[in-house]
């Protein structure tokens, strides 16, 4: 359920977050930020989905990857956050329904598994694959399977940070924020 009474006052906190997930997009043309920046726009944007509903929160995403692809010169960042980062926060909460958990367990892993193939082929199109496996010729054939793994690992973690994050933002943040707008 939504706490913001009025059609404008959704507009506008979808404004601001969509600007502010851009604004932090932007940072990832720093070296070393190309892969976090899009994991913390992502989240930015769930909370649109926690304080409005999920719609408002897909067309949010939806704006927001629009721009990064206008405003960001960044293939690798926005490969990914429109890939996954972008819009996994937010279908993630339709996966919370799904039994058994092992069975939704799968079903996130697929899904991330799925964005990692589709963005490498993107990323291998736009950027060529010659340039995405330089300085990885020491590692050999298994480059490849050492970074999946690496991935599959760093999913888990953020799935951790995401469970904790939900927890804060529905039991401590939401009540009080709402508390205080009536």
């Amino acid at each position: 359920m939504s706490g913001f009474k009025s059609v404008s006052h959704k507009i506008a906190y979808c404004g601001i977050i969509c600007a502010l997930s851009v604004m932090i997009m932007m940072v990832s043309l720093v070296p070393g930020f190309t892969y976090a920046l899009p994991a913390i726009s992502g989240i930015i944007i769930w909370t649109v989905s926690v304080f409005i509903n999920y719609k408002w929160a897909l067309l949010s995403f939806a704006v927001s990857a629009l721009l990064s692809i206008m405003m960001i010169p960044e293939p690798e960042a926005n490969t990914v956050y429109i890939a996954f980062f972008g819009y996994y926060p937010i279908v993630r909460e339709k996966l919370a329904t799904v039994n058994p958990p092992v069975l939704r367990f799968f079903i996130k892993l697929i899904i991330f598994n799925a964005a990692c193939v589709a963005s490498f082929k993107v990323l291998a199109v736009l950027i060529g694959i010659d340039r995405m496996l330089d300085g990885m010729e020491f590692m050999g054939d298994w480059a490849v399977y050492g970074f999946w793994a690496a991935a599959n690992v760093t999913f888990l973690c953020y799935e951790i940070c995401l469970n904790q994050l939900n927890y804060v933002i529905t039991k401590w943040i939401k009540p009080r924020f709402f508390k205080k707008i009536k």
